[in-house]
């Protein structure tokens, strides 16, 4: 079987990170890797071997070129994602996808049976969430009620605040157990500076109820990051921590022992899993180029897109 070819439009810190990936998925091939400004990529003796090019209509009009993964600044995606579409290229672009009004008219034109365009959004493809989902499908710890999720970092301040950078994963997050377009957000911005926002609480409704909150930093004084949800059911709990390297999934019932002027809840494991959480990327790239219809993912987009203009 031929080889898909592929472009890598940018090779800054996340484009290498791509770049990592994608030389190891297999009956794909790298043809040109497009940079802008940063010359001194020009010198790296591992990105210096492939076709690199300043110039997007050197991958535009290149009609064997099939695919296109966009991992350059936010404020290009929308750009870059039309000119793509226009020319006939299936398009996996980085989060978030910011567009205004006539933008997403024309994406939405261009792609219109949604199956050209993707957004990068590496939680869907979590293993740990996954198995939960699977879980509460069981419903043997009963439903659903409450998610508290936590997405925390000690940051790297660039241009965009927390709700850009962390924001579209929690509520990607958010879609894999409740119906996104019926949510409503409500931002709550705890620390700011300048005009960016770092720290902040997102309430999150469901037909007047409760159903989330998110909390976002980037002021997490921590060594580590902190990646934590925590589902909250009428039966039982599960807690799902990502950077646990020895149980991400641990899920607890509950039974009541009722005492005589008081209830105490006592909790038993009900099931534990250690899930590797590293290769999410990957799974996004291969789900982008080894299916024949790309995910479906634009009503999740343009939620996240109306809750950024929002904010």
């Amino acid at each position: 079987m031929n080889s898909k070819s592929t472009a890598l439009i940018g090779i800054g810190y996340w484009g290498k990170v791509h770049l990592k990936y994608l030389k190891n998925i297999k009956k794909i091939s790298i043809s040109k890797i497009f940079f802008h400004k940063n010359k001194s990529i020009l010198k790296d003796k591992i990105i210096k071997k492939y076709n690199l090019t300043n110039k997007l209509n050197d991958i535009l009009n290149d009609k064997s070129i099939k695919f296109v993964d966009i991992v350059t600044p936010i404020k290009t995606h929308a750009e870059l994602v039309i000119k793509f579409l226009k020319s006939g290229k299936k398009v996996l672009v980085e989060k978030p996808l910011l567009m205004n009004h006539d933008q997403e008219r024309k994406i939405l034109s261009l792609n219109k049976n949604s199956s050209n365009l993707t957004v990068s959004y590496p939680y869907l493809f979590s293993k740990s969430l996954n198995f939960v989902h699977k879980i509460l499908k069981e419903k043997k710890i009963g439903k659903l009620k409450y998610i508290e999720i936590n997405l925390q970092q000690s940051g790297r301040f660039m241009k965009y605040g927390v709700n850009y950078l962390l924001g579209p994963h929690a509520i990607s997050v958010l879609s894999m157990f409740f119906d996104i377009s019926k949510i409503k957000f409500e931002l709550k911005k705890i620390i700011e500076s300048g005009n960016k926002c770092e720290t902040s609480l997102i309430l999150c409704t469901y037909k007047n109820k409760l159903v989330s909150t998110i909390n976002l930093s980037l002021n997490y004084a921590a060594s580590s990051s902190k990646k934590v949800f925590v589902f909250y059911c009428d039966k039982g709990t599960i807690i799902s921590d990502l950077n646990n390297n020895k149980k991400t999934v641990i899920s607890y019932l509950y039974k009541r022992i009722i005492k005589k002027n008081f209830t105490v809840a006592k909790k038993f494991q009900f099931k534990s899993h250690f899930f590797d959480e590293s290769n999410n990327m990957r799974y996004v790239l291969e789900s982008f180029l080894n299916k024949n219809k790309n995910l479906n993912n634009f009503k999740l987009t343009k939620k996240i897109n109306l809750f950024l203009k929002s904010g």
